[in-house]
C-alpha cells in the first residue's frame, strides 16, 4: 500500500511539472520557447520555505526558475487565513482561499510551484513556542518532511533562521522546522508514511529585510555568516526585462494584502548563507556546486546511461545554438529526435531517482516542441457550473499556427469516475495555419461530489485542517475537474499537450473572462443574517431571509422552510419558489418570534425538490485576478439571546479595507448608512448619532483623508466618531484625530484569552447602556487587539489595559477624548473579527461605544 501511495505522489508531482499552457506572456511564443529550451537539460531543484503567502523571495524564485531553468517551489506553512483583507469582507477560511489563489497567480509569473501544509494561520504570534504549541512541533516537522520527500530538492532555502530576529512566531517556527526537516527527511524511521526518505544536499538561509519580518519587539541582528550574492535583477534578453521585474508583477497580485510594488529595473542583490550541507563544498561556493544540475549528472547515479545522457545533452546544446527568434519551427525535427532519445533513456533507467527525474523532465520537451510547432490547445465547456447528472458540451480546438502540416491528433478527455462522453463531430484540419475542432457531449455522474477546496471538506481540528483521504495533499487545490490530453503526431513522435476545460464568458468592460468547471448543487441555500442577535429584554422578533439560488438547467419549483427551536414561532411556515432558468435567485423572508430565554440557538433552512432535500449553500469566492471557488456550509444561522441594549438609532459608516461591522450593527436595531465620497464632501453629517470608520480606512480611502476636517467638525459640533485601527506604516505620522497620537504597528495583544483590565470602571462607556465586566472579555477569537496607540495627547483617556504573557501592560487599545461638544474614540480592539463571530461581550462593548450621548 505504501508503494502505491508513493507512486501516486510521483504522479501528482508529474502533474504539477506538466503545467498547463500559461497565460503569462513569458510562456507564450518566442519568449516561451526560449524559456522551455533553457529548462530542457536542467535537473536541478530548489525548495524555498516560509510561513505565509508573501514571505517568499519572489525575485529569487524567478531568477532560479526563469533565469536558471531550475525546478523551483515555495512551501508556505499556512494559507494566510488569519490575516487581514484589503479586497473585501472575507476572513479566516475564505481569506485562505483567496491567498492560496494569489500565490498561484504569483507563481505563474515566477514559474515556481506551490506547496502548503495543513496548518491554520491563527493570527499574529510573538514566539515560536506558541506557534509550535498550537500546530504541534512533530506535526509541522512531518508536514515539511512530506513536502521535501515529495519534491526531492537538491537545495533547500529557508526564508527564516528560526530565531527571534525573524519577528513573527510563525516565521521563527518555519526557520526552526526547515533546519530540522533538512535532516529528518533523510531518516527512514521518521514518518514512514510521509514518503521515501530524501536527503537534500545544501540548506541555505535567505533572510528578509528587517521591515519585512512582521516583527515583534526589536531584536538584535542575526549572526552574520559567509554568504553568496545573487543578482536577481539580472536582465533577460529573451524576456525583455529582469527577473525582479517579472517577480514583482506577480507579487503585486497579493492584492488582499496590498503587496503592489514598483518593478525596479537594474541590479538587485539577494544573499544566501549556507547553514548545512551533505556535500564537500565551501560556504561561498556557487549555489549549484555539489548537486545534480544537468542531465549528464544523472550518470553518477546510473553510469550505464552516461553515454546516452551526454548525447542528449549535445542535442540540446545544438538545438539552442540553432534557435532563432523568427524561425522557432525549424527546431521541431530536432526536438522530436530529442524526445525519442529521452524516452529511450527513460525506458532503460533502473535507478528509481533517475526515473523520477526523467518522468518530470519529459513534459519540458513536449512543451518546447509544442511552442516550436506553434500548436495551441483550447478546451471549453458550454457551462461554468454543472449539477450532478447534467449534460454539457465540451469543445476541443487544436490550432496549428506554424508552417508544419500534421495529419493526426488524438484527443482524450480525462473524465472523472462515473462520467460519460460521446463524440459528436469534428471539423477543420491541422494543416499549416488551420484549426481542428472536436465536440463531445459529456454527462456528469449522478452522484458527483461538489467542487470545493479539499482542505475545507472537513471541519478544522483546532489550528490544523483535516485533509480527506485521497486529496491532493500539500497542493494548493485539487487538480482541475476536467482535463483533456491531446497528442499531435509529428514524424512518428507524439507531441503531448494537456489542457483543463474552461468556461468562457465575455464581459463588456473586461473582455474575455475564463473559469474552470465546477460541480454545484441544483439548489443552494444561505440564511441571512448568519448571526442573529436578540436582546432578551427588547424586541424579540427577528427577520431572516433565505437566499436560494438555482443551478438546475431546467425550470424547477421548490418549497422553502425555516426550521426553528421548540417554542419559537416562524411566519410563514413555508414558501413556494419557482425558478424559470439556471442562475436565478430568490430571497425568501421569514419572521421569527423568540421566547425570553437566554442562550445560543440555531435556525436551519431546507428546500425540497422532488424527493431531495437541500440543506447547504455555497459562498462564491470570485475576484478578477484569481480563479472562482465555492465554499460550502450548512444553511443555518446562529441566534444568540442575551442581555444587550443600545441607544444608537442612526449610524454612518465609512467603509475601510473591508469588514462586516455594519451588518453586526444592524443586528442591534440601528439604521446604518454607508457613507460615499459625496456624503463625506457635502452631506449633513449631524443627522448621524455616531459615525464609524472601517478598519484601515485612512489607508484605503483618499476621500476620507481629504475630508477629514469635516469629520472633526462633526465631532466638535456634538457627534461621536469611532476610528477602528489604522497602521502607522500606511498613514505614517499623519494626524487624523482631534489631538495628536502615534500608532505602534508592533503593539498588539495576540492572546485572545489575555486578561483585560477596565481602567475607569465609572466611565459611561463602561456602563451605558451595558455594564461591562470581566465576563464580557470571555470567548473572544484570534486576538484581543492590534495596532494600539503608543503615545497620545493627555486629552485622550485610556479605558482598557491588556497584555500578552511576559509583556508590559498595553493601554492604547481603546482611548476616548472629548472634542468640542462631541466624542472621539480610537480602538485597536478587533471588533471586525469579534462581531461577525457573535462574541457577546464584544457586541455589548461596541453597543456602548456607538451609544454615546453628547
Amino acid at each position: 500500500m505504501r508503494a502505491v501511495r508513493f507512486l501516486l505522489i510521483i504522479l501528482l508531482i508529474s502533474l504539477l511539472a506538466t503545467a498547463y499552457a500559461s497565460d503569462v506572456a513569458e510562456d507564450r511564443g518566442a519568449m516561451g520557447l526560449a524559456q522551455a529550451l533553457k529548462r530542457l537539460d536542467i535537473v536541478e531543484s530548489v525548495l524555498h520555505t516560509g510561513a505565509h503567502p508573501d514571505d517568499e523571495n519572489s525575485s529569487l524564485l524567478a531568477w532560479l526558475s526563469r533565469g536558471q531553468g531550475v525546478r523551483t517551489a515555495y512551501l508556505s506553512a499556512t494559507r494566510g487565513d488569519g490575516g487581514q483583507n484589503l479586497l473585501g469582507t472575507e476572513l479566516f477560511e475564505p481569506l485562505g482561499v483567496i491567498r492560496s489563489e494569489e500565490l498561484l497567480a504569483a507563481r505563474r509569473f515566477d514559474h515556481a510551484q506551490q506547496f502548503f501544509t495543513p496548518n491554520f494561520d491563527f493570527g499574529f504570534s510573538k514566539t515560536a513556542s506558541e506557534t509550535l504549541g498550537k500546530w504541534g512541533r512533530d506535526n509541522l516537522l512531518a508536514d515539511y518532511v512530506r513536502v521535501i520527500r515529495q519534491f526531492r530538492p537538491e537545495i533547500v532555502i529557508s526564508r527564516f533562521n528560526g530565531t527571534p530576529t525573524d519577528g513573527h512566531g510563525h516565521h521563527q517556527a518555519s526557520g526552526i522546522i526547515t533546519a530540522e526537516a533538512f535532516k529528518a527527511a533523510a531518516d527512514a524511521a521518521f514518518c514512514p508514511e510521509c514518503g521515501k526518505p530524501w536527503q537534500a544536499k545544501k540548506l541555505y538561509v535567505n533572510l528578509m529585510e528587517p521591515g519585512q519580518r512582521g516583527q515583534a519587539p526589536p531584536q538584535p541582528p542575526p549572526v552574520t555568516r559567509p554568504s553568496i550574492s545573487i543578482n536577481v535583477g539580472e536582465f533577460d534578453l529573451d524576456l525583455g526585462r529582469s527577473y525582479n521585474e517579472i517577480a514583482i508583477e506577480g507579487r503585486s497580485l497579493h492584492r488582499s494584502q496590498g503587496q503592489g510594488g514598483a518593478r525596479e529595473k537594474g541590479p538587485r542583490t539577494t544573499r544566501l548563507s549556507l547553514i548545512n550541507k551533505t556535500v564537500d563544498v565551501s560556504e561561498t561556493a556557487e549555489i549549484f556546486s555539489g548537486t545534480l544540475y544537468k542531465l549528464p549528472d544523472l550518470g553518477r547515479l546510473e553510469p550505464a546511461l552516461g553515454t546516452d545522457l551526454n548525447t542528449l545533452e549535445q542535442k540540446i546544446t545544438a538545438i539552442r545554438e540553432k534557435a532563432h527568434v523568427a524561425h522557432g519551427s525549424d527546431l521541431l525535427p530536432d526536438l522530436a529526435d530529442a524526445i525519442r532519445l529521452l524516452k529511450q533513456i527513460r525506458s532503460r533507467a533502473s535507478n528509481e531517482h533517475v526515473q523520477f527525474l526523467l518522468n518530470l523532465k519529459e513534459p519540458d520537451f513536449h512543451e518546447a516542441a509544442r511552442l516550436a510547432a506553434g500548436l495551441v490547445v483550447d478546451v471549453m465547456t458550454s457551462d461554468s457550473t454543472v449539477v450532478p447528472g447534467q449534460e454539457f458540451t465540451l469543445s476541443v480546438d487544436i490550432i496549428n499556427g506554424g508552417p508544419h502540416d500534421f495529419a493526426t491528433a488524438k484527443t482524450s478527455p480525462q473524465l472523472p469516475p462515473g462520467w460519460d462522453a460521446e463524440f459528436l463531430e469534428k471539423s477543420g484540419s491541422l494543416a499549416a495555419g488551420g484549426k481542428l475542432t472536436q465536440r463531445f457531449k459529456v454527462k456528469v455522474s449522478a452522484n458527483a461530489p461538489f467542487t470545493q477546496p479539499y482542505w475545507l471538506q472537513k471541519p478544522r481540528s483546532g489550528d490544523r485542517f483535516q485533509w480527506p483521504q485521497g486529496s491532493a495533499v500539500n497542493m494548493p487545490f485539487d487538480p482541475a475537474l476536467l482535463d483533456t490530453n491531446v497528442e499531435v503526431m509529428y514524424q512518428g513522435t507524439p507531441i503531448e499537450i494537456r489542457q483543463p476545460a474552461q468556461f468562457r464568458r465575455i464581459d463588456s468592460l473586461y473582455g474575455e473572462q475564463r473559469s474552470l468547471l465546477n460541480i454545484v448543487p441544483a439548489l443552494s441555500l444561505r440564511v441571512f443574517p448568519d448571526i442573529g442577535i436578540v436582546p432578551i429584554a427588547g424586541n424579540r422578533k427577528k427577520d431572516f431571509t433565505v437566499s436560494v439560488e438555482s443551478q438546475s438547467p431546467n425550470a424547477v419549483e421548490t418549497e422553502v422552510r425555516l426550521l426553528v427551536p421548540p417554542g419559537w414561532t416562524v411566519t410563514p411556515q413555508a414558501q413556494t419558489v419557482k425558478f424559470a432558468r439556471k442562475g436565478e435567485k430568490a430571497s425568501v423572508p421569514f419572521s421569527v418570534t423568540v421566547p425570553a430565554v437566554a442562550g445560543d440557538f440555531k435556525v436551519d433552512a431546507v428546500a425540497k425538490l422532488g424527493n431531495q432535500e437541500f440543506k447547504t449553500g455555497y459562498q462564491i469566492i470570485a475576484y478578477p485576478h484569481i480563479e472562482t471557488h465555492y465554499i460550502y456550509s450548512p444553511a443555518e444561522a446562529k441566534v444568540e439571546v442575551f442581555d444587550i441594549k443600545t441607544l444608537a438609532t442612526t449610524i454612518g459608516y465609512v467603509d475601510g479595507a473591508g469588514d462586516t461591522v455594519p451588518d453586526a450593527l444592524r443586528q442591534l436595531g440601528a439604521s446604518v448608512t454607508m457613507l460615499s465620497s459625496q456624503d463625506l464632501a457635502t452631506a449633513d453629517l449631524s443627522k448621524f448619532q455616531t459615525i464609524i470608520l472601517g478598519v484601515r480606512a485612512y489607508a484605503v480611502r483618499d476621500d476620507l483623508r481629504a475630508y477629514n476636517s469635516r469629520l472633526m467638525d462633526y465631532v466638535k459640533n456634538g457627534g461621536t466618531l469611532i476610528s477602528q485601527y489604522n497602521r502607522r506604516g500606511e498613514i505614517r505620522d499623519a494626524q487624523y484625530g482631534p489631538y495628536p497620537y502615534t500608532i505602534n504597528d508592533n503593539t498588539r495583544v495576540t492572546d485572545e484569552l489575555a486578561p483585560v483590565k477596565i481602567l475607569d470602571p465609572a466611565n459611561s462607556l463602561m456602563n451605558v447602556p451595558n455594564k461591562i465586566t470581566d465576563k464580557d472579555f470571555d470567548g473572544w477569537v484570534q486576538e484581543r487587539g492590534t495596532y494600539f496607540l503608543e503615545k497620545w495627547d493627555p486629552q485622550y483617556k485610556p479605558l482598557l489595559e491588556s497584555n500578552d504573557p511576559g509583556e508590559p501592560p498595553r493601554d492604547g487599545g481603546l482611548v476616548v477624548a472629548k472634542y468640542g461638544k462631541g466624542t472621539y474614540i480610537y480602538t485597536g480592539y478587533v471588533f471586525f473579527r469579534e462581531l461577525p463571530a457573535g462574541v457577546k461581550g464584544a457586541f455589548r462593548l461596541f453597543a456602548n461605544l456607538v451609544s454615546v450621548e453628547n
